[in-house]
């Protein structure tokens, strides 16, 4: 049975995809997200890879242990853009998994920004995800929003 793979090129990366036929990722691409195979946090962070499509069982990055935590929002590494996401948590609390990045830390507090798209006549938020795992606990947040409808 052959391998087949399509390039694709995406925001200057080379991204893999692996074939329908049930083909896995190689181990220079391990991680598979979405049928498309990487090797960094985009595929390989805990929650967005898929271990039954990656190259082996180690593939996808494990999520981190419990602990008790709490973010101030004081400095801009509080939140990552994906791409400059290393992998280890203690340095980053929160990713930004999408691109464009609309989120920001701006005077002490997480803003998640809408952009709108007059081309596409639409608008594009923003999603962070935690760099650790959530297993049990509580999550407190004060959250305010404002409307852009056009």
């Amino acid at each position: 049975m052959s391998r087949l793979f399509a390039l694709v090129l995406t925001a200057g990366a080379l991204v893999f995809a692996a074939s329908g036929d049930g083909n896995k990722c190689t181990e220079f691409s391990p991680c598979s997200r979405e049928g498309y195979c990487d090797a960094n946090a985009m595929f390989c962070m805990w929650d967005l890879c898929d271990p039954t499509k990656s190259y082996n069982a180690t593939s996808c990055w494990q999520p981190e242990g419990c602990l008790d935590q709490t973010i101030e929002f004081d400095s801009s590494s509080d939140v990552v853009p994906i791409r400059q996401y290393s992998g280890n948590p203690n340095t980053n609390a929160l990713v930004s998994i999408f691109e464009p990045d609309n989120s920001k830390i701006e005077n002490g507090k997480l803003v998640l920004d809408m952009t709108y798209e007059s081309a596409q006549n639409k608008g594009f938020g923003t999603t962070v995800h935690s760099s650790h795992s959530f297993q049990y606990g509580t999550v407190t947040a004060r959250i305010k929003s404002a409307s852009i409808a056009k």
